[in-house]
């Protein structure tokens, strides 16, 4: 079988994954590193607004459930330095009204866990090509 992610190539992008729990970085790092984009890590919502004020990132995932900074806080506060930056919420804690309030927040996409390889590689190129 051919590996998908050899298809993408980022190269000159930076991708900043904002994930708390580290099976989860794990699988976005088995998915990404072939696509040549430059990943930076941050395990909560503050950390991942600190990052982002540092750095030029093209485009973020973002999980929900974080300490510190919610990825619902995160995102405004992103949104608010920069509307362009493309924020992908995703998220394995599906709650009422969780869709609607990732909206409200500024993301551009809302995506719930586990995402497919494929799947997620083919949303973050829409906002990388």
């Amino acid at each position: 079988m051919q590996d998908k992610s050899k298809i993408f190539d980022w190269v000159g992008k930076t991708i900043l994954i904002a994930e708390d729990v580290e099976t989860s970085n794990q699988y976005f790092k088995a998915a990404l590193t072939k696509t040549n984009a430059s990943l930076l890590w941050a395990l909560n919502g503050k950390e991942a607004v600190q990052i982002f004020k540092k750095n030029k990132v093209d485009l973020i995932l973002m999980d929900i459930h974080m300490p510190q900074m919610n990825g619902f806080e995160a995102t405004k506060k992103i949104k608010e330095i920069d509307k362009s930056v493309p924020i992908i919420i995703q998220t394995a804690y599906i709650l009422s009204g969780e869709e609607e309030r990732s909206y409200d927040a500024g993301c551009d996409e809302f995506k719930t866990k586990p995402i497919k390889f494929i799947d997620l590689l083919t949303i973050v190129n829409k906002y990388l090509k």
